[in-house]
Protein backbone atom coordinates (compact mmCIF):
# COMPACT_ATOMS: atom_id res chain seq x y z
CA UNK A 1 0.00 0.00 0.00
CA UNK A 2 1.36 3.72 -0.57
CA UNK A 3 2.41 5.93 1.39
CA UNK A 4 -1.08 7.90 2.62
CA UNK A 5 1.17 10.80 2.61
CA UNK A 6 2.31 10.10 -1.40
CA UNK A 7 -1.35 9.53 -2.07
CA UNK A 8 -2.37 13.00 -0.73
CA UNK A 9 0.49 14.52 -2.46
CA UNK A 10 -0.21 12.80 -5.62
CA UNK A 11 -4.42 13.69 -5.60
CA UNK A 12 -3.05 17.43 -4.72
CA UNK A 13 -0.65 17.38 -7.68
CA UNK A 14 -3.21 16.14 -10.04
CA UNK A 15 -5.91 18.65 -8.72
CA UNK A 16 -3.83 21.72 -8.40
CA UNK A 17 -2.67 20.72 -12.19
CA UNK A 18 1.18 21.37 -10.45
CA UNK A 19 4.47 19.88 -12.35
CA UNK A 20 5.69 18.49 -9.14
CA UNK A 21 5.58 18.33 -5.25
CA UNK A 22 8.06 20.57 -4.85
CA UNK A 23 5.23 23.10 -3.42
CA UNK A 24 4.21 20.96 -0.96
CA UNK A 25 4.75 19.41 2.50
CA UNK A 26 3.79 18.80 5.80
CA UNK A 27 3.50 22.12 6.58
CA UNK A 28 1.76 23.46 3.38
CA UNK A 29 -1.50 25.34 4.51
CA UNK A 30 -4.42 24.34 2.18
CA UNK A 31 -6.07 26.73 1.93
CA UNK A 32 -3.38 30.11 1.96
CA UNK A 33 -0.38 28.26 0.09
CA UNK A 34 -1.83 25.89 -2.13
CA UNK A 35 -5.40 27.99 -2.98
CA UNK A 36 -7.61 24.70 -1.72
CA UNK A 37 -11.08 25.73 -1.48
CA UNK A 38 -14.10 24.16 -0.19
CA UNK A 39 -14.75 22.35 -3.97
CA UNK A 40 -11.24 21.17 -4.46
CA UNK A 41 -11.22 20.04 -0.34
CA UNK A 42 -13.94 17.59 -0.99
CA UNK A 43 -12.58 16.70 -4.62
CA UNK A 44 -9.49 15.61 -2.72
CA UNK A 45 -11.41 13.42 -0.10
CA UNK A 46 -13.25 11.93 -2.82
CA UNK A 47 -9.56 11.11 -4.67
CA UNK A 48 -8.27 9.62 -1.31
CA UNK A 49 -11.33 7.23 -0.58
CA UNK A 50 -10.59 6.36 -4.31
CA UNK A 51 -6.88 5.35 -3.71
CA UNK A 52 -7.74 4.15 -0.10
CA UNK A 53 -10.97 2.49 0.20
CA UNK A 54 -10.11 1.56 3.57
CA UNK A 55 -10.61 5.23 4.86
CA UNK A 56 -13.85 6.43 5.89
CA UNK A 57 -13.96 10.00 5.38
CA UNK A 58 -16.86 12.33 6.13
CA UNK A 59 -16.68 15.55 4.86
CA UNK A 60 -19.97 16.61 6.46
CA UNK A 61 -18.68 16.00 10.30
CA UNK A 62 -15.17 17.38 9.62
CA UNK A 63 -14.19 20.99 10.69
CA UNK A 64 -12.71 22.94 8.17
CA UNK A 65 -10.87 24.43 10.91
CA UNK A 66 -8.92 20.95 12.00
CA UNK A 67 -8.09 20.32 8.64
CA UNK A 68 -5.55 23.32 7.78
CA UNK A 69 -2.27 21.57 6.46
CA UNK A 70 -1.53 18.43 4.66
CA UNK A 71 -0.29 17.62 7.78
CA UNK A 72 -3.25 17.74 9.32
CA UNK A 73 -5.22 15.92 6.55
CA UNK A 74 -2.85 13.02 6.59
CA UNK A 75 -3.78 12.52 10.37
CA UNK A 76 -7.27 12.54 9.61
CA UNK A 77 -6.70 10.20 7.08
CA UNK A 78 -4.74 7.77 8.93
CA UNK A 79 -7.36 8.26 12.03
CA UNK A 80 -10.10 7.30 9.89
CA UNK A 81 -8.33 4.17 8.85
CA UNK A 82 -7.30 3.43 12.54
CA UNK A 83 -10.48 3.67 13.53
CA UNK A 84 -12.12 1.69 11.21
CA UNK A 85 -9.87 -1.36 11.37
CA UNK A 86 -10.43 -1.45 15.43
CA UNK A 87 -14.53 -1.12 14.86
Amino acid sequence: MQNIEQIITDALIELLDMPDNSQISTDSRLQEDLGVDSGLLLELFMAVEESLPQAVLDPAVMKPDDITTVGSFVGMVRDSMVEEATA
